[in-house]
């Protein structure tokens, strides 16, 4: 048999930048690619970009966002649909600057890329947009759109502050619903500002890695003489054996990086996922380790898979060790910080060295060698980087074993450092909160616990009475304790609910039918969970804090047509045995007397 090159192997390493081929990372060249129109995974506003700009009317639409967010994909997708092109085909040429195309109402200029327009071009195609028939949909980094329309709009007389009103039309969140919340009007013509940071690009991203491993052009290998044992092969079979629970683990990282404040964008999810299926090993590469092992069959690609598993490249390692070179993608930098991986229990640790999957696991088959080989130094007083590996093996491709729901649960949750993520990412696929009725109530009741606490100060156990949250006059440094408080607010936990926001997609906990209320982020539900189960060493951050801060105002503000009588004080206090007391007394403001209600 002949050893064969497999152009698709470099593609993928050409997706990453960790090499000199790191071309095709950027869409200019993925326009042209026969690979990409395959793997490319449509955007789901697609569909009303193209309803907006061909509707009757003219409209100029901004995309903006981040450099990766797929600003660029978006706008050839749009040309494609536009000029009826198959979307899967490459384009014979390059997306130019400036695209203009005879729509069925009137001209249509897509703009590829405002940011590299000099400022003089920039406000000269503006003021076409706006001044000439027909519709316009501009790409455009948020800076320079930002410098752009504001000295247009001061030249157009634009009546007010134009940078605030498009900064509140920056943070509009991107649902599946109609595009009307994101139009400006007072402009030559209505203005439409799609932010794609506000887009969730999860899910889009992690279903990439399904289209890598299942490519047709992986049938370019059939007949290699290194087939058999070729490591990116093992290390592809494994994935596409292990089918949709990589993609939904691979999700979760990415979920768990974004809800706290670590978004990636498009680009830097499909560079990482490259770079986990081929470690940056070439087909030549691949070859020699085959070549070069003394094993039998399989067996000589076990050296060479063990360099680029996706569970090892994937986070950053090779062969259980920290990869430095790894870390030029920004991805795994920050999965890097995460720590993914480290003990999880007792139980665990003791069946890391024996069992495979770690008693809960079913791996793909193409891992036994592997797995017995890492099962064997993790037995030795020196094999804490085979355990942390086998962790993360079983985590990217353990299937979970029949009745072995509870400790597969246990391990997940340790593993993302996150005791809510799973559920809420089922809230979110459901687009509903998937709780019974009392396990609601539990919950609802956990988040005032949890809110009593941070607005006190006292532990939720110490009060007398267990369903009323107190809003205190208490320090704003929150540094000393005050064993008194004089209390502004008491609020019954019956007059709180949880609902669920289907347009920000997260849980909502709700004050008197929706007069106040507090979007639950996993952050918040990851911190409610742990402080209610008597974990006290996490810390909440400043943003959340402001958050909770923020929300403990709203209650004040909505609940002072009903506040108490101005003669009546109440007083929070916390005893010699710690137990906290609330101490009613009215002032007779004639005789200047405190009487204890």
């Amino acid at each position: 048999m002949e050893i064969q090159q497999n152009g698709f192997i470099t593609y993928l390493n050409s997706l990453h930048n960790l090499g000199a081929s790191g071309a095709n990372a950027l869409a200019e060249s993925q326009a042209l690619s026969p690979y990409f129109g395959d793997l490319y995974e449509p955007f789901p506003l697609i569909g009303r970009l193209v309803k907006v700009l061909t509707d009757n009317g003219q409209r100029v639409v901004v995309l903006t966002g981040h450099a990766g967010d797929g600003k660029s994909t978006v706008a050839l997708d749009v040309l494609k649909k536009l000029r009826a092109l198959p979307a899967s085909a490459p384009l014979k040429d390059p997306l130019g600057v400036r695209e203009d195309i005879k729509g069925p109402n009137g001209p249509i200029t897509i703009v590829k890329d405002m940011s590299e327009l000099s400022a003089e071009r920039r406000q000269q195609w503006l003021g076409q947009a706006f001044a000439e028939s027909g519709s316009w949909l501009i790409v455009s980094n948020t800076g320079p759109l930002l410098n752009s329309l504001a000295g247009y709009a001061k030249e157009a007389g634009f009546g007010q502050d134009i940078e605030s009103v498009i900064l509140k039309q920056l943070d509009q969140s991107l649902g599946d619903g109609p595009l009307d919340r994101h139009r400006l009007e007072g402009f030559g013509k209505e203005l439409v500002i799609i932010n794609l940071t506000r887009l969730d690009n999860v899910a889009l991203g992690a279903k990439i890695l399904t289209k890598l491993v299942e490519h047709e052009a992986w049938k370019q290998c059939d007949g290699c003489s290194a087939e058999q044992a070729c490591p990116l092969q093992l290390n592809r079979k494994a994935v596409l054996d292990a089918g949709s629970i990589v993609e939904e683990r691979v999700r979760w990282i990415y979920q768990r990086l974004s809800a706290y404040e670590q978004r990636l964008t498009l680009r830097q999810i499909v560079a990482q996922l490259a770079f986990g299926l081929t470690g940056g090993m070439s087909c030549a590469e691949a070859q020699q380790q085959v070549t070069a092992s003394t094993a039998e069959g399989q067996e000589q690609g076990i050296t060479g898979l063990e360099r680029i598993l996706f569970s090892e490249g994937f986070f950053g390692y090779r062969a259980g060790k920290p990869w430095p070179q790894a870390e030029g993608l920004h991805a795994v930098t920050l999965v890097r910080r995460a720590t993914f991986g480290a003990p999880i229990g007792v139980n665990f640790e003791c069946r890391l060295p024996s069992e495979a999957g770690i008693g809960w696991a079913v791996l793909p088959a193409w891992l036994d060698g592997l797995g017995s080989h890492w099962r064997q130094r993790a037995a030795e007083s020196a094999g804490v980087r085979w355990r942390f590996a086998l962790r993360r093996m079983a985590y990217l491709f353990g299937n979970v074993a029949q009745d072995k729901d509870k400790p597969a649960a246990v391990f997940l949750d340790a593993f993302l450092h996150s005791p809510s993520l799973r559920e809420f990412d089922h809230w979110q696929k459901a687009e509903k909160l998937t709780l019974s009725r009392p396990d609601a109530n539990r919950l609802c009741t956990s988040c005032l616990r949890v809110l009593l606490e941070v607005f006190s100060g006292f532990s939720a156990s110490l009060f007398s009475r267990h369903d009323t949250l107190y809003l205190t006059l208490r320090r704003s440094d929150l540094g000393v304790v005050q064993p008194t408080q004089l209390v502004i607010e008491t609020l019954p936990f019956r007059d709180f609910d949880l609902d669920f926001d289907s347009d920000r997609r997260v849980p909502v906990l709700s004050f008197d039918r929706g007069r106040a209320r507090l979007d639950l982020t996993l952050p918040l539900l990851d911190y409610i969970r742990r402080r209610d189960a008597g974990e006290l060493g996490n810390a909440l951050s400043p943003i959340h804090q402001a958050q909770l801060d923020w929300f403990r105002a709203e209650l004040l503000k909505v609940t002072e047509d009903r506040r108490r009588r101005k003669d009546e004080i109440e007083l929070l206090r916390a005893g010699i045995d710690g137990e906290v007391h609330l101490h009613r007394f009215l002032l007779d403001q004639d005789q200047n007397i405190l009487e204890q209600g």
